[in-house]
């Protein structure tokens, strides 16, 4: 029995179509990893700015990126994950080295919690400087101690001596 030629190259046509379509697909593929290694880069670049002025650490829930719950997870201001095992070993790993599913958990989690501090430390400084700003405006009610007329004075005295 013989196969019919005209079968043959049908069935070698859809072989090359196939062979096109995979190409076709790994190119999108690898061009989706390359944006995604581009976007993870730029996202972890800018939000390591904004952390590290803040210096705030988050205590992070290890099942954020599939850790046993005896696990200690610390995200720090420099976007540095401290895994501490049970065993009290640890490692350290930086957010960007996480996959895509981690990354997103652990922001989702740590990016409320870093505004609520930010948030509380910005009440607090102002609370402290508008203190000073009172004692300030009450001591320059005081007669005589206006710091123009004490530097004046200070420089008067030193050019005398």
């Amino acid at each position: 029995m013989t196969s019919d030629p005209s079968q043959n190259e049908d069935n070698l046509a859809a072989a090359v179509k196939a062979m096109e379509d995979l190409v076709d697909e790994a190119v999108q593929v690898y061009e989706i990893d390359k944006e995604k290694g581009n976007v993870t880069d730029d996202l972890y670049n800018s939000l390591k700015i904004l952390t590290g002025y803040l210096s705030f650490t988050v205590d992070i829930p290890p099942e954020l990126v599939g850790l046993p719950a005896e696990t200690r997870v610390i995200l720090a201001p420099s976007l540095d994950l401290f895994i501490i095992k049970p065993n009290f070993k640890s490692e350290q790993k930086r957010l960007d080295q996480l996959s895509l599913d981690d990354i997103s958990n652990v922001l989702r989690y740590a990016i409320p919690l870093i505004i609520n501090m930010a948030r509380t430390d910005r009440i607090i400084k102002s609370k402290k400087i508008a203190f000073l700003k009172e004692g300030t405006k009450k001591l320059k009610r005081l007669p005589g101690t206006s710091i123009d007329e004490t530097m004046i004075t200070d420089n008067v005295h030193m050019e005398k001596t």
